[in-house]
């Protein structure tokens, strides 16, 4: 779906607005190329007066749909498109005991059924849609299929009148918010829900832009102060309309509204496992509240209770699908070719959620890196091949995009930690686009190095953070091809103790021990850039330490000159052939050493002024270059920032950077600033 923004120069229309009557013109807001019905383009104003966005088509949908949903969107929308708890987070102020609910436009009518199970209300649902026939079947739910207006019999007022995510779908607001204050007289309360007007914005991600606009369904997006005003102007003397987030929730009362109060995670929770515990319950709503379930339980920390509860959903889904998702290497994707209903009866529409979450679980609670990585890359695999398959009809649900982001992150961020050669992977990410590979939002992908840094330095491997971070160019892959790759290598790893000796080694031969503790790692082969990383930290070590002859030996013996294409590895071997024209046989360069055991700030400065004091040295540039490498990282690692940043612009040679451990210093540095 194409979103276009007009730029300044765009000629306002002259509309009449439909929540404050304003007459324009108009500012446009956005233009969504053959996206309205009979292909037509579907064009959204602004009004300028109240800052809410309307369509210019006002003809509205007919949801009066037949009686069965088509099977598979119907799963799906149990499994994870409801967004079930942002249904229920208005409803906090209600209390138990005796109450009647009136929800209108309600669908499945999960509102509805948490009250009466929860509350021990009573409710009445008006849903013209196909899904109010599957509440009544499902949850055993009343509720008549049509629409609720100022002419639908009432016997007496509601303590409730509730519509979440139906205002935005009505061409004319103002007769429908009569019909609900009419529904509540003069004691009852009006909930709604809606979009947010003000999230319809170029900076708002894809996968919930296209759930915002939904072209052809959503006529009206509110701003707060539209809501409010077209709740006043219905005659209610008491609203409230609160941002949260892409949504509005708005209360409105003829008498003063009850105090805010977010939706009790007990009750919730309640609610959750009442139903769950239904006899005879259908799969696909089963497996949708364990799945809401389990996010609870996650978040609230209750690690045991997740665990029980992703076993039982695994038994179930094995039944179901034939997919074993404690197992996640042996999950395989869809073909890219598939068609969506056929996506939705390989796996779960809650496929992304169910890993992730198993993720968080394997990181936080079993401290088991290695499946966290596993299961977050393969949520956000996962999820890009579900999201695609969606796109093709026009559907996003926000919240699969989220799963996926968060899951990148992860994925990245534990597999760096065991150890495991992420820059390639991170680098196509940051060069990927939105609309092909794991549609990672563009903002995200920004971002995504900086959240990384950040995970890693509690690691205090600084040879993790240099191999982790280092930027790839040009990236020898895909993103996708790169992460379907490393899980199906099952994320092959060199031992963080033997980088870190290769870079502490006191002497040659333990630089050797450590080369030959990291080839025999099981699956190293399978990893070539981490071999090729522990060879550049090999040849730079063995310079340091002035066994010039040993990194020109080792450089020659391995026959990779891409290897010198390092500035680095560059600048060591310039070092090392120096030293061999005028006769140097061993021990290290006096200072550098001293630079990288420095334990403050001045001992690093100090350490520095040795080594450009060098007889030799100002005819050697590799060494002044290498010490104020050295320098840069180490000012970091004792986290003396402002000092590394001062030298970097003091010296005035932006080619430092170009030195992968040096940029990602200097990122640290200005992260931490």
């Amino acid at each position: 779906m194409q979103f276009i923004w007009p730029d300044a120069f765009a000629e306002p229309v002259s509309m009449t607005c439909p929540v404050c009557a304003d007459a324009g013109p108009h500012r446009p807001a956005l233009t969504l190329p053959s996206a309205g019905p009979g292909g037509a383009d579907w064009r959204l104003l602004e009004c300028l007066s109240c800052q809410s966005r309307f369509s210019t088509d006002r003809q509205g949908a007919d949801y009066h749909g037949g009686d069965v949903p088509d099977t598979p969107f119907l799963h799906y929308y149990m499994e994870q498109g409801a967004g079930l708890r942002p249904m229920l987070e208005p409803l906090g102020f209600a209390e138990p005991g005796p109450g009647r609910m009136l929800e209108i436009g309600g669908g499945f009518g999960f509102p509805s059924d948490y009250v009466q199970t929860v509350l021990g209300w009573t409710a009445k649902g008006y849903d013209p849609s196909g899904l109010a026939v599957m509440g009544k079947r499902y949850l055993g739910l009343d509720i008549t299929r049509d629409y609720w207006t100022s002419d639908t019999p009432l016997t007496e007022p509601f303590d409730v009148a509730y519509a979440s995510e139906v205002i935005e779908h009505i061409p004319e607001p103002g007769p429908f918010l009569a019909a609900l204050r009419r529904a509540v007289g003069q004691h009852g309360v009006v909930a709604l829900t809606t979009p947010n007007g003000a999230a319809l914005n170029p900076g708002t991600t894809p996968g919930m832009l296209v759930p915002i606009a939904s072209p052809g369904l959503h006529v009206t997006l509110f701003s707060a102060k539209g809501l409010e005003l077209a709740l006043r102007s219905a005659g209610f003397p008491h609203v409230r309309v609160e941002e949260d987030g892409s949504q509005l929730l708005a209360f409105a009362s003829e008498a003063p509204l009850p105090a805010p109060r977010r939706l009790d995670d007990g009750r919730y929770i309640d609610y959750l496992y009442r139903r769950i515990g239904t006899p005879d319950l259908a799969p696909a709503l089963l497996s949708g509240l364990r799945y809401r379930l389990l996010k609870e339980l996650v978040n609230l920390g209750d690690a045991a209770g997740a665990l029980r509860l992703y076993a039982e959903m695994a038994v179930a889904l094995r039944e179901r699908f034939a997919i074993d998702i404690e197992n996640p290497a042996t999950l395989t994707m869809p073909a890219a070719s598939i068609e969506s209903r056929e996506w939705l009866s390989l796996l779960p529409g809650n496929i992304t959620g169910l890993l992730y979450f198993r993720a968080v679980l394997a990181n936080n609670a079993e401290g088991d890196a290695r499946s966290a990585a596993l299961y977050a890359g393969r949520a956000a695999q996962v999820g890009a091949s579900l999201r695609q398959v969606l796109r093709a009809v026009g559907i996003e649900d926000g919240e699969t995009e989220a799963l996926a982001m968060a899951a990148m992150h992860l994925h990245l961020s534990a597999a760096a930690g065991l150890g495991a050669d992420t820059a390639p992977l991170l680098s196509a990410v940051e060069r990927g686009t939105e609309d092909t590979g794991l549609l990672l939002p563009a903002g995200f992908r920004s971002r995504l190095r900086h959240l990384v840094v950040r995970d890693l330095r509690a690691t205090r491997h600084p040879a993790l953070l240099w191999r982790a971070l280092s930027v790839m160019e040009p990236a020898p892959a895909d993103e996708l091809s790169l992460l379907s790759d490393g899980l199906a290598a099952g994320l092959p790893v060199a031992p963080v103790a033997a980088f870190e000796a290769l870079q502490t080694a006191p002497d040659a031969d333990a630089v050797r021990q450590a080369l030959r503790e990291i080839w025999c790692t099981p699956g190293i082969g399978e990893a070539p850039a981490s071999l090729a990383h522990a060879r550049k930290l090999a040849l730079i070590r063995l310079v340091l330490l002035g066994a010039y002859s040993d990194a020109e030996t080792l450089f020659d013996l391995w026959g990779d000159e891409t290897l010198a294409a390092d500035r680095s590895v560059a600048d060591a071997l310039a070092i090392a052939a120096s030293a061999r024209r005028q006769g140097r046989g061993g021990g290290d360069i006096p200072g550098f050493a001293a630079i990288e055991t420095a334990p403050d700030a001045p001992s690093v400065k100090q350490a520095l002024w040795s080594v450009w004091t060098l007889p030799d040295a100002g005819e050697n540039p590799a060494i002044i270059r290498q010490a104020r490498k050295l320098t840069l990282i180490r000012l970091v690692l004792l986290g003396a920032f402002a000092d590394a940043e001062a030298l970097f612009d003091v010296w005035e040679d932006p080619s430092l950077a170009d030195d992968e451990p040096v940029a990602t210093a200097l990122a640290i540095a200005a992260s931490a600033r």
